[in-house]
């Protein structure tokens, strides 16, 4: 995700150059509020807080012997090693979309950022199958 990151860093720095030299705030606050903060803490945080939740689940299963994390320009998962019981892997699988809509419910019912509620609340979308930890949970029921 760092190449969104550095070109929504990169538009809002010059929007912040334009606002120290003339004064006008408008394109700064377009700035942040359409692309930085969607960006930076909707889509980046609600994943840092996904993949964590799944990493501190996974340090108490004691089969797993090593949290590799498999990072590409656009994605950054962990790969859990070792062995894990068909109810250890949909809790694992579970963490990471749970914790997000916990803190995107939170979000949305305290009413402090509504916008950012979504993109936490989105993550529940992870448990389909088509994706990995809908597939991990998928696989975990058939093994029982």
């Amino acid at each position: 995700m760092w190449p969104l990151l550095a070109f929504v860093g990169v538009l809002l720095a010059a929007a912040l150059v334009w606002f120290a030299l003339s004064g006008d705030r408008v394109l700064a606050g377009l700035t942040w509020a359409l692309l930085f903060k969607p960006a930076a803490l909707g889509l980046v945080a609600s994943f840092a807080l996904h993949e964590s939740a799944h990493v501190i689940v996974l340090k108490r299963v004691r089969t797993v012997t090593h949290i590799a994390v498999e990072r590409t320009m656009w994605r950054t998962s962990v790969i859990p090693e070792g062995n894990m019981t068909a109810r250890q892997t949909r809790v694992v699988a579970l963490a990471g979309p749970s914790a997000c809509v916990i803190v995107g419910a939170f979000l949305l019912l305290s009413g402090l950022d509504r916008s950012l509620a979504w993109w936490h609340l989105a993550h529940i979308a992870f448990l389909l199958p088509v994706f990995g930890d809908g597939r991990a949970l998928w696989r975990s029921f058939r093994a029982t």
